[in-house]
Parts: structure tokens; sequence; C-alpha cells
């Protein structure tokens, strides 16, 4: 089977709160730390073993990956295309494309572009709070199944 897991990232403290310049700088908040892990964790309770983990280069969106390729035991491959300012259209072709090489692939990013991508792929709109998921079955391109959707 064919699987996409779609991960939003953790929380993460302000731009004010961790004293850097740019909201891509922004790190998880202690509280977004044990968010991932939690997430990480309840991700391997679903029994899911990515063989990729693709994330946005945003700091907390990779720290949140570190946490995920911890627990999951998966490499974690930064992607431009999944910081939250490309098309929610390109990110799904982007991610559709990755079957070619992989049966589980997740993907960590940021709101609203996950929410949008989600609704892309299985026609629901979901509330992606910081360090959700959804596990998406990709078995038919044309009509992907949500399977889960939890923190």
């Amino acid at each position: 089977m064919k699987k996409l897991i779609l991960v939003r990232h953790a929380n993460a403290l302000s731009a004010w709160e961790a004293k850097v310049e740019s909201d891509r700088l922004r790190p998880l908040s202690p509280a977004g730390q044990e968010k991932a892990q939690h997430t990480a964790q309840a991700l391997a309770k679903q029994g899911i073993h990515p063989e990729i983990i693709f994330t946005s280069p945003l700091v907390r969106a990779t720290q949140t990956a570190a946490f995920l390729s911890k627990t999951l035991e998966a490499p974690v491959q930064p992607e431009n295309i999944l910081n939250g300012f490309a098309s929610d259209n390109e990110v799904c072709e982007f991610l559709t494309a990755q079957f070619d090489t992989y049966h589980t692939v997740l993907a960590v990013g940021h709101n609203p572009n996950i929410t949008y991508v989600g609704h892309l792929l299985f026609r629901e709109v979901l509330p992606f709070a910081p360090g959700a998921f959804a596990i998406i079955n990709m078995d038919d391109d044309l009509k992907p199944q949500l399977m889960f959707f939890g923190e």
C-alpha cells in the first residue's frame, strides 16, 4: 500500500520570543518539542514506517522532522516546496510524484498549506492543529483515501 502522511509542524515560539530576525528561524517551543515527540510516538503506534521524511526548510518544521526521524528511523530531506509558499497543486504534484520511488512518504509542512493539500487529495477540510497528522492511502492516484486523522 502507498501511504502519504501529512504532518503540520509542532508549536513554535514567536520570532520575538525566540529573538530571531525571521519567521524562517522560529524554533519549536518547549511544548512544541513535547508535541513533536508525541506525534512521533502516535505515528509509531499507527505502524507508520516512512522511507523518507520530506520537510519544509523552516526551523520549526526541520525540528519537528528530527523528532519524527529519530522515532520512526527514517531519513530527512528538506524541500523548499513544503515551505508554505508554493501552490497547493505544486505540493500535491511533488508529493504524488514521490510514489514512483517510495511506498510510504511523510511530509512536514505548514498551515494553511497542509490543510489545503489534504483537501485537494481527499476532499475534506480538517483542522490541522500543530503536530496533527493525516494518513492517506495513495493506491488510487485519482481518489486518495483518508485512513486516519489525529494528533
